[in-house]
């Protein structure tokens, strides 16, 4: 059995994410298109986001519990670490699952709100001996007409993407560097991973650079 293991990374190049349900698009002249083994709706991946993915084993106690609570799990952390850094409105998404083609425009359990707009998601991945819990926090704006624009959407599909996200650096006010934020959700998430095994490590998933 292979022990818990934490990869956190800021993306250094763009690229579009789709989940494994959507079609219709295999590549782009311009971005990387890649599709990831959870579902959900495409993201927009680059330096404006910070990324982590926590494998478990399936004897873990947070596996025992189910998709959805695992998912309250992972998500509670990211709120703790939130919290933590003066995001002090953050809170739980609670209610029932809604799904729509950009990631954060849905909502499901575990994910985290800033005022009623999402500002970290959750993805999950279950295989026969592990789990994969993954998140994605916006640091700050991404670029939202180049996601409408790269998979054909109207472009007031980027207003209204605006108003259902938020960021870190929106939530302050204020300009945040990725390699402090880097480091303390390493840190929150590493203590629930060595907590899981003695032999966790963290690196950077192949591709990605950590900042």
């Amino acid at each position: 059995m292979k022990p818990a293991r934490l990869w956190a990374c800021v993306g250094l190049v763009p690229a579009v994410v789709l989940g494994r349900s959507q079609r219709g698009l295999s590549t782009h002249p311009v971005l990387r298109v890649q599709r990831r083994a959870s579902g959900g709706g495409a993201v927009l991946t680059g330096p404006w986001m910070l990324e982590a993915m926590l494998r478990l084993p399936r004897s873990h106690p947070v596996a025992a519990r189910g998709p959805a609570e695992a998912a309250r799990w992972f998500g509670q952390l990211h709120l703790d670490w939130l919290r933590e850094q003066g995001i002090a409105g953050a809170a739980l998404h609670e209610g029932r699952t809604t799904a729509h083609w950009s990631c954060f425009a849905g909502l499901g359990p575990g994910e985290v709100l800033a005022q009623g707009r999402k500002l970290t998601g959750i993805a999950q991945t279950w295989r026969r001996q592990n789990i994969y819990l993954s998140s994605g926090t916006l640091l700050f704006a991404p670029p939202w007409e180049r996601l409408c624009e790269v998979l054909g959407r109207p472009a007031g599909d980027a207003a209204a993407l605006r108003a259902q996200a938020t960021s870190v650096q929106e939530c302050l006010g204020r300009q945040v560097q990725a390699s402090g934020w880097l480091r303390t959700l390493r840190e929150k998430l590493d203590s629930a991973c060595l907590s899981a095994s003695a032999g966790a490590a963290i690196t950077s998933p192949p591709g990605s650079a950590p900042r």
